[in-house]
C-alpha cells in the first residue's frame, strides 16, 4: 500500500499534538505538586548518632576526709565522652574502692584522683591523709595561742614563735612556718564534730585528760618543718595564725623584737569630718517632730 503525502502530514501533526499534550499535562502536574508542597508544613527531623559513652565513678553518699571508700560508697555513671572535660576523673571502681578520701566528697560528685589517697586496709584516720615524706605532729594549744574553738580540719595556719635572743637581751617574734595544713583537732570525728563523750568529760573536768586531748592539734609537716616546730615548743611560746581558704602566698619577714616595737611610733588616728546630719520628720497624731541623725 502506497502511503500518500497527505497521510505523512497527518501523522506528523498527530505526533506533534501528542508531544504538546504530554508537555501540557506534565507542566500542569508539576505546578499542582509545587503548589501542594508550598502549602504543606515540612518538619525537619534531625538524626543524631548514638554518642560514645564513658564510665565515671560517682559518690553514692557523702564521703568524709579520712574515710576508706567501700564498694557501696561509689557507683558507675555512663556519660558522653564529650561531657568529660576535667582531667583526673576516675573511670574504674578499683581506682577508688579500698582507698582513703583525702578530701570531703558529696553524694553525686564525680570522683577525682586528686581527692583519693593510697590504698592500705591497715591505715585509717590521720595516718591515711599523709603523703610520702610528710609527718603528722600533734601540739597542745589553747584558745589564746592555738585558735581553739575556731580551727577545723583542712584549715591552713601559720606558726609564729616567740623566743629569747641568743644573747639573752631581747625577745623575738618570728614566723617560722607558713600555710601548714591542720589534719585534726582533738578528738574530732570525720564530720569535724567533737565526740559527745569528750565534750561531756571536758565540761566536767577542764583540767583533766579529756580537755588535754581536746586541746591537741595535728599539723601536716615535713621533717624540716617538724624540727623547727619542735625547737619552738621547747625554747618559748608559739601562736597559730589562721589563713583564709584562698590565701596561699608565703610572706618573707624578719620578725620583730622589743627594740623594734619600742622605736615604732604610734600614728594618731585620722578623724574624718562628719557629713551634714539628716533631718527626719516624725508625725504623731497632729504633731510633727524633727529628729537629727548622728
Amino acid at each position: 500500500m502506497k502511503i500518500q503525502r497527505s497521510d505523512v502530514v497527518l501523522y506528523g501533526v498527530a505526533f506533534l499534538s501528542a508531544i504538546l499534550a504530554i508537555g501540557l499535562v506534565y507542566g500542569y502536574v508539576e505546578n499542582r505538586v509545587a503548589e501542594a508542597e508550598s502549602k504543606t508544613e515540612v518538619k525537619t527531623v534531625t538524626v543524631i548518632e548514638k554518642p560514645d559513652l564513658r564510665s565515671v565513678m560517682v559518690a553514692s553518699r557523702d564521703i568524709y576526709r579520712g574515710e576508706k571508700i567501700e564498694v557501696d560508697d561509689v557507683k558507675v555513671l555512663m556519660v558522653p565522652v564529650e561531657g568529660v572535660l576535667a582531667t583526673g576523673v576516675l573511670t574504674q571502681p578499683k581506682a577508688a574502692i579500698g582507698h582513703v578520701a583525702k578530701q570531703d566528697m558529696y553524694a553525686g560528685e564525680w570522683l577525682m584522683d586528686q581527692k583519693i589517697g593510697f590504698q592500705d586496709v591497715k591505715v585509717s584516720g590521720v595516718e591515711a591523709l599523709l603523703e610520702k615524706g610528710m609527718r603528722a605532729m600533734r601540739i597542745s594549744v589553747s584558745a589564746e595561742t592555738g585558735l581553739l574553738g575556731m580551727l577545723n580540719p583542712n584549715d591552713h595556719v601559720d606558726v609564729i614563735s616567740v623566743f629569747e635572743s641568743t644573747d639573752g637581751k631581747r625577745m623575738i617574734s618570728r614566723t617560722i612556718l607558713q600555710n601548714i595544713e591542720v589534719l585534726s583537732i582533738g578528738q574530732t570525728n570525720r564530720m569535724g564534730q567533737m565526740s559527745q563523750e569528750v565534750v561531756q568529760d571536758s565540761q566536767k573536768n577542764q583540767q583533766g585528760e579529756a580537755f588535754v586531748k581536746a586541746s591537741m592539734v595535728a599539723l601536716n609537716v615535713n621533717m624540716r618543718q617538724a624540727e623547727k616546730l619542735a625547737l619552738a615548743l621547747n625554747i618559748g611560746a608559739f601562736h597559730l595564725i589562721l589563713r583564709g581558704p584562698a590565701d596561699v602566698e608565703l610572706i618573707e619577714t624578719d620578725g620583730v623584737n622589743v627594740k623594734v616595737m619600742e622605736r615604732s611610733k604610734q600614728r594618731p588616728p585620722i578623724y574624718k569630718a562628719k557629713k551634714d546630719r539628716d533631718v527626719i520628720q516624725i508625725m504623731q497624731g497632729g504633731r510633727v517632730q524633727e529628729v537629727r541623725t548622728r
